[in-house]
Parts: structure tokens; sequence; C-alpha cells
């Protein structure tokens, strides 16, 4: 439990800096075979989140952790309904300029549930499920997000 919250801290940590840094970069090179694999798995790798969060052990009722249970069992729906809608999308041969919009609602819910995460206590096969999630978007952020390229060193 507490390995699981450092991870989530340390990754929050990691985008914190990333979003900091004010030098100029640009997006990888557009992959749309690539992008669309990677999709592809994060839509499945979210639904294995939901799927988790699900099957976790809620909180007692009253001690505040029900209540982050309720929203994180939601964030989870949600970035399940996201992922398969970019994945969908660029299946379809959708590129980066008609596919961005859903990777920045995405990211957003990724953001939010990583946010809820770190208040939840989560079991380690649930935060074994986030961090599938969280490379997988690790991955697939360069194609969208100049920042994520810094971090890489590219």
């Amino acid at each position: 439990m507490i390995l699981a919250r450092k991870l989530l801290i340390g990754f929050a940590a990691t985008s914190a800096v990333v979003l900091a840094t004010a030098a100029a970069a640009e997006l990888a090179t557009w992959d749309q075979a690539r992008v669309t694999a990677i999709a592809k798995q994060l839509a499945d790798a979210s639904d294995a989140w939901e799927l988790a969060v699900r099957e976790q052990p809620g909180g007692e009722i009253g001690s505040g952790d029900a209540e982050d249970q309720f929203g994180i069992v939601n964030k989870a729906r949600v970035l399940s309904e996201q992922a398969h809608a970019l994945a969908d999308h660029l299946a379809k041969g959708e590129g980066h300029d008609k596919t961005r919009n859903y990777y920045r609602d995405l990211k957003e819910v990724v953001d939010d549930t990583e946010e809820l995460a770190q208040r939840s206590e989560l079991d380690e096969p649930t935060m074994g499920a986030w961090a599938k999630v969280a490379d997988l978007q690790r991955q697939i952020a360069p194609y969208y997000d100049a920042k994520a390229n810094e971090e890489k060193g590219q």
C-alpha cells in the first residue's frame, strides 16, 4: 500500500516537473499504426483498471473512504469510455488533428483519477492495473503533448 502511494506520488511529481519545464519541444513523429496500437492497449488496460476498481473492497460508510471509492469507480468508467473513444477514432484512420481532443479528454480523466487514487486505499492488484494504464498513457503522450518528449529526453 505504501509502495503504491509512493509510486503514484512519484508519477505526479514527475508530471509536475515536466509541465513546469519551459523549454519548447516538438511532438513525436506521427505514426498512425503505432499510436493506434498504443490506444487499443490503453483501452484494454482501462477496462482492466475499471474491473479492478469495481472488485476493490470499499471503504467503511462514514469514513470518507466510501466517497473516494465511489468517485474512483466513476472515474474508472469514464476513463474506459474515453480510452475506447480515442482508440476507435484512431482505428478509423483519424489522425492527430481529429483525435487531439479525445486525447486531451482522456488525459484530464487520467490526471483526475491519479489524484483520487492517491487519496484511496487501493490493494496491489488494483495498483498493478493502474500502473499499466499510466505506462500506456506515458507511451501515447509524446504524440499529443510536446512536453512529454522532454521527459523522454527527445
